[in-house]
């Protein structure tokens, strides 16, 4: 055909310009001119070689499944106005969606933040989620498919590889469907395939955005597919609070891989850059805040107020964080702190009307370990490491932080846990404690209170049990790396979930 852009096609679409090229289509911006309208055109481009039958099955399909993904109503998925045939050849008429594709995005401009990729993340799921519903696979969600609109939308495009759920026949064209950085195991052994598929393909954009470079890249298509069989995906280096979803999306197992529910949850952690509240463990954050407060008996008063409803942390003047510590918990403030909340408050107990001093609720996090923490703990079994069966690195506190990660067995008191006899896991002077019990949550340490979630089983088939999520501590994708951020997952006697103690 002719690639001038004043082709008209059907006697109404005016070619305006090549707006995308790749796969087996062109995409071109175009004019309506019966409804003066801007509209996206895209045109089939059959692939070299196939047979008479082999070319005329691709353009029946393309009829059929545009027609199916038009009952797709949703603001994420771009829209089909309309199919037609010029010169034999079928034409999709689409939304036009002033945008750049997130493979631009990232190309030219780089990596993104983690927070923007899981808002990103949220779309394309969302689109997925609506297509899954009507019984339609994309199957080649990637970078340069995902729209990201000059209005903030974001829009799943190109379902010209989508088929019907456990519908193969595709592939008896020969012609290598999808692109390989982005395929999900099971496709690339040939195995049945469901919406799982569609969810690693989430995952696997989603860790190019935050990454600059798909988990599986080689030098030829097929060492990208033959590593993506038999190699675990790169760990991402820059993901932050998107690594437990990027960690649930890729996994090799459909059966263990996040389903769209679990995706969603750990997607909008993700967006919010705000850790899960830890459960059960509020006074140390109203107690954090009394002393920021207690400068005067009137200000202790309003700060009391003010904690009965459970405030979140705010920053400390300056605009600096007040804390650096993760999931949920501030760290004990410092020993000039507690004497600054202390001070006034005496000061105003030796008025001339002398009162009984209000006792301080600081005294719970105190500079040093309280009683509760350094008393003997039941019996238990000895202080020693939690070594992982399967990386054989062990569990650790790492210095400034409260997240359990994994690293090389060094024998440092931050690796020498004690499974007490009441279901606590404590480290220095500290109960190891679940942020949510979903799929992904990350460990931490935290002042003991007796919760569920912190109350944990090593059962005789060394599983390390939440009582709380009834789900295992596991290390993600079995990666031996030092760093690794331990978290919680649905049993499933693998040996990333093995611990000896």
């Amino acid at each position: 055909m002719s690639t001038k852009p004043a082709q008209l096609i059907a006697e109404r679409y005016r070619l305006v310009a090549l707006v995308g090229e790749g796969g087996m289509g062109r995409v071109w911006a175009a004019r309506d001119e019966l409804l003066g309208r801007d509209v996206a055109v895209k045109e089939l481009v059959l692939p070299k070689g196939l047979t008479e039958t082999e070319e005329q099955d691709l353009r029946v399909r393309v009829i059929r499944e545009a027609r199916a993904i038009a009952r797709i109503d949703h603001p994420n998925v771009v829209r089909i106005f309309d199919v037609l045939h010029e010169r034999g050849e079928p034409w999709i008429v689409m939304e036009l969606v002033p945008s750049r594709s997130l493979y631009e995005v990232v190309s030219k401009d780089g990596p993104l933040p983690p927070a923007r990729v899981a808002e990103i993340g949220l779309g394309v799921l969302a689109a997925l989620r609506a297509a899954h519903q009507v019984g339609l696979l994309h199957r080649d969600v990637k970078p340069g498919n995902v729209l990201l609109g000059t209005n903030g939308r974001v829009v799943l495009t190109d379902f010209g590889l989508a088929t019907a759920a456990g519908d193969s026949s595709m592939t008896s064209t020969g012609v290598v469907l999808g692109s390989p950085s982005y395929l999900a195991p099971e496709r690339a052994l040939d195995d049945p395939i469901g919406p799982p598929a569609d969810l690693w393909s989430l995952g696997a954009t989603l860790y190019t955005a935050v990454e600059g470079r798909p988990p599986y890249s080689k030098s030829s298509p097929m060492a990208t597919l033959a590593a993506l069989a038999t190699e675990q995906p790169r760990p991402p280096q820059q993901a932050g609070p998107l690594k437990p979803a990027l960690n649930g999306l890729l996994q090799k197992d459909p059966a263990r891989r996040a389903d769209a529910t679990t995706a969603e949850r750990l997607l909008r952690t993700a967006a919010t850059a705000v850790s899960p509240p830890a459960p059960r463990t509020p006074k140390n954050r109203k107690l954090l805040l009394v002393g920021a407060l207690a400068l005067a008996t009137v200000a202790v008063l309003a700060g009391i107020v003010a904690l009965s409803s459970g405030p979140d942390e705010k920053a400390e003047a300056g605009g600096k964080p007040a804390f650096v510590s993760s999931p949920g918990l501030p760290p004990p403030p410092t020993a000039a702190a507690h004497e600054q909340a202390a001070g006034p408050a005496q000061t105003q107990a030796s008025a001339p009307a002398p009162a009984k001093p209000r006792p301080s609720r600081t005294r719970a996090v105190p500079t040093e370990p309280t009683a509760a923490d350094t008393k003997p703990t039941p019996a238990a079994e000895p202080s020693k490491p939690l070594r992982n069966r399967q990386t054989g690195t062990c569990l650790d506190v790492p210095a400034g932080s409260s997240q359990l990660r994994m690293f090389h067995c060094n024998g440092t008191d931050a690796q020498n846990f004690t499974l007490s006899a009441d279901g606590t896991m404590r480290v220095n002077r500290q109960c190891v404690q679940i942020g949510n019990t979903g799929a992904g949550s990350q460990l931490f340490t935290a002042a003991c209170d007796g919760s569920a979630f912190q109350r944990f089983t090593l059962t005789k088939t060394e599983d390390l049990v939440s009582a709380a999520a009834d789900k295992c501590v596991d290390v993600p994708s079995g990666d031996g790396g030092d760093g690794v951020l331990a978290q919680l997952w649905s049993c499933n006697g693998s040996s990333n979930q093995k611990w000896r103690h």
